[in-house]
């Protein structure tokens, strides 16, 4: 704060609550550059003060109380205030600038809060461990419940009352603006080939054009890929694991010969997670290794559906810091948890797909998501 001239931050968005505060309850938070921070909770004030380990927490009546309760802490008059501006609702910085601090020069924090939150504390890495594990758990299970002949929505609800019964809150934070998602997504076949809204590589047809995204009514058949992509959530910490399965005795020769180029992508990019690396040149090297393989076409999407990522930091979202992206400018720190997803999107066959979850440590990159990456089949 002190570096970018920031005297006053004002936490909202859940996510930061989370992370600063240890609880969600609604409220707002003020960290001054110096001295103690505030937290003024509107509900549930008794949750806040249980859960919260923040040693000044006082129950917030109303928006017409701020300005009594920053007076008394000194916080009504700064030179400068920090905001969530890639979150925070327009209505309320309206409110927070021409009318409790008119004075103040608004200065965008979003990008300091989530550059201290790249880095994870060793809590944390067990957390998205812990996150790991529920996901393999459920994986191990999907070989006794996928069949032919089942719906791709009926496999997902099947894979998702298994992550509730171990823990899953039952949906996944993201950062980015109208982006959503659930507990991952399951796509079979040519449903696994259609793109959605959604800042990710595969979208799925989903239930309805209301949301447009996920799985749908396709019925799964012998010997086409079946991915299955799940985001485990422990604590609020998230990992994120894709694995491939096929209904049959064998995998077709042309999908194996394609996943295995995949792999050859996937172990590249892997090899290259390593502190000092600059997170765009990864991604460049990797969309140049999927060309060399023959994989170009169809890598991360299709024609102008393309994304331009091949993977993404995790933490209390899951679209953390730092992107392995085109425009990617972070460079690779010690303790940075990053999720790395080769895809291809294949029409006319489907979604062929790898990730795992990553911890890069001071020498290598260690994963942390758990279980054989071959092609599962299913006789």
């Amino acid at each position: 704060m002190q570096a970018h001239g920031v005297e006053l931050a004002l936490i909202r968005q859940n996510a930061d609550l989370d992370y600063f505060t240890g609880t969600v309850q609604d409220g707002h938070l003020f960290i001054p550059v110096q001295g103690d921070p505030l937290f003024l909770v509107w509900r549930v004030y008794s949750r806040a003060k249980e859960e919260s380990p923040l040693e000044n927490v006082i129950r917030l009546r109303g928006f017409r109380e701020l300005p009594a309760h920053l007076r008394e802490q000194d916080m009504l008059s700064p030179a400068s205030v920090g905001l969530e501006m890639d979150v925070l609702p327009a209505g309320l910085f309206l409110f927070y600038t021409r009318e409790l601090w008119p004075k103040a020069q608004p200065k965008d924090i979003s990008h300091l809060i989530r550059t201290t939150r790249a880095v994870k504390s060793a809590w944390e890495v067990d957390q998205i461990k812990a996150a790991c594990r529920q996901v393999r758990q459920v994986l191990d299970l999907v070989p006794g419940i996928i069949r032919p002949g089942m719906s791709s929505l009926e496999l997902s609800a099947r894979i998702e009352c298994e992550l509730r019964e171990r823990g899953h809150p039952g949906y996944i934070r993201m950062r980015s603006w109208n982006q959503e998602l659930g507990m991952g997504q399951v796509l079979a076949g040519p449903e696994g080939a259609v793109p959605a809204w959604t800042n990710t590589p595969a979208g799925g047809p989903g239930t309805s054009l209301a949301y447009g995204m996920g799985a749908g009514p396709h019925r799964i058949r012998t010997g086409e890929p079946v991915s299955v992509d799940l985001g485990g959530c422990i604590n609020g910490y998230c990992c994120d694991q894709t694995r491939l399965f096929v209904c049959g005795s064998k995998v077709p020769g042309p999908l194996r010969d394609t996943y295995e180029r995949l792999l050859e992508v996937h172990h590249h990019v892997e090899e290259r997670l390593l502190p000092g690396r600059p997170s765009r040149e990864i991604y460049e090297s990797a969309v140049e290794k999927a060309r060399s393989l023959g994989l170009g076409d169809w890598f991360m999407g299709n024609g102008p559906d393309k994304v331009g990522f091949i993977g993404h930091g995790l933490g209390v979202e899951i679209d953390e810091f730092p992107f392995l992206a085109k425009r990617g400018d972070m460079t690779l720190q010690e303790g940075m948890v990053i999720a790395v997803e080769p895809k291809l999107l294949i029409p006319d066959t489907g979604l062929i797909g790898v990730e795992d979850t990553y911890l890069v440590t001071k020498m290598r990159s260690t994963r942390l998501t758990i279980g054989d990456r071959r092609i599962m089949t299913l006789s």
